[in-house]
């Protein structure tokens, strides 16, 4: 008997080298390179910069699809944005003998494909957003613009892919309609990748127990102020350094290490703009846990990668950080809450046999729930399904 063909996929990201510690960008780049293992893919992304979009990520996850095409921007739209986006949406031409369209960003609520089944990915629901969102004009602009498509692109989609309980949960209370189509695949992490470091068991316990907070950029949602008070209120009960990575999205950088030195402990937090993804790992194997403060959040790619290296993570019930985190192999925080985040982060230095524990278990979560090569044949199971039926 003739084995059947493996299913043809276009897989459709407008961002796909972008946000390199989180984001549509590294989920697409993932993605891909362990989607097509399993089937026919080809991705269609757009050169948002100069030189070609996979080049610079590459060097941090290595190359994504080798059958990547391009829709190249004009010059002056050459930059993340609305007018960009735009001009990706409606210029996309996805060639027939395709399967399916999964499609990674909003784009359908401007172009539809109405002779191929659509399966959507919906990272966040920005909808959600308008009343949390940052107050300056472009972001609310950019928002606003997103949550517009939103309703058209989720309507012509067969099937919904919600990378978080919480995204589907809000997605179902705001369209009921389309219930049925949700289903709930998380992101994923390369456990390969990210992983303990060799001999780590043995690593002593003299070392200065540090801290590791990481984010795309230093944003009012990740709750760094609460982080840097928190930090503060550790340090009269014990010893440590935190290290904060995450580029000046916002400006808030110098009124974080302002109140860095009213506190006192200025001397005590590293503030890192971006590392490599080789010291990145490092940093998470070296670090006693990783703090996740969020006051708002999507998925937190920094919580999954720090908990395959084996780094307990702290974390605030916010997003699909509860659904990463179980009792197991991590703590929640009620989030804006610096004295449950102090309290938190100060029993994980005191009880190190705790902390190591948890750590382990993390580990074992990542692997057995979050590895890409489960994701990825989830991804390509409701693709079929969706042809199928």
């Amino acid at each position: 008997m003739k084995e059947a063909s493996p299913i043809k996929i276009a897989l459709s990201t407008f961002e796909y080298d972008r946000n390199l510690i989180g984001g549509a960008g590294v989920y697409a780049l993932e993605l891909s390179r362990w989607l097509q293992k399993l089937c026919e893919l080809t991705v269609f992304s757009c050169g948002v910069y100069q030189s070609p979009p996979d080049a610079f990520a590459a060097s941090w996850y290595g190359t994504g699809a080798a059958n990547v095409r391009y829709h190249r921007l004009p010059a002056f739209l050459r930059s993340h944005g609305i007018a960009a986006f735009f001009y990706y949406a409606l210029s996309q031409k996805v060639p027939a003998g395709n399967d399916v369209f999964l499609v990674n960003d909003l784009s359908q609520g401007l172009a539809v494909h109405s002779d191929i089944p659509i399966v959507q990915i919906l990272h966040h629901l920005p909808s959600s957003d308008l009343d949390k969102s940052p107050t300056s004009t472009r972001w609310r602009v950019a928002i606003r613009t997103q949550a517009a498509l939103e309703k058209r692109a989720l309507k012509r989609a067969q099937a919904i892919i919600c990378q978080s309980r919480d995204t589907m949960e809000n997605a179902a209370a705001r369209y009921p309609e389309h219930a049925a189509k949700f289903r709930v695949i998380p992101n994923g992490v390369d456990v390969y990748r990210f992983a303990p470091a060799k001999g780590s068991a043995e690593s002593t316990d003299s070392e200065t127990p540090l801290l590791l907070c990481v984010a795309r950029g230093l944003e009012i949602r990740k709750g760094l102020s609460y982080l840097i008070e928190a930090f503060a209120a550790v340090q009269r009960v014990s010893a440590a350094e935190l290290v904060i990575v995450g580029k000046d999205s916002q400006g808030l950088r110098g009124q974080l290490l302002a109140q860095a030195r009213a506190l006192g402990v200025a001397d005590l937090i590293t503030l890192i703009d971006s590392v490599s993804q080789r010291d990145l790992i490092s940093l998470y194997q070296r670090a006693t846990m990783t703090v996740v403060p969020s006051v708002l959040e999507g998925f937190s790619r920094p919580a999954l990668e720090s908990m395959a290296c084996g780094s307990p993570v702290v974390g605030s019930a916010v997003g699909a950080i509860p659904e990463l985190l179980d009792e197991n192999s991590g703590v929640l925080i009620p989030p804006g809450d610096a004295r449950s985040l102090a309290s938190a982060i100060t029993d994980l230095l005191q009880d190190t046999k705790k902390a190591k524990r948890l750590g382990i278990a993390a580990r074992e979560r990542a692997v057995a729930c979050f590895s890409w090569d489960t994701v990825a044949k989830r991804v390509l199971s409701v693709c079929e399904q969706t042809v199928s039926g």
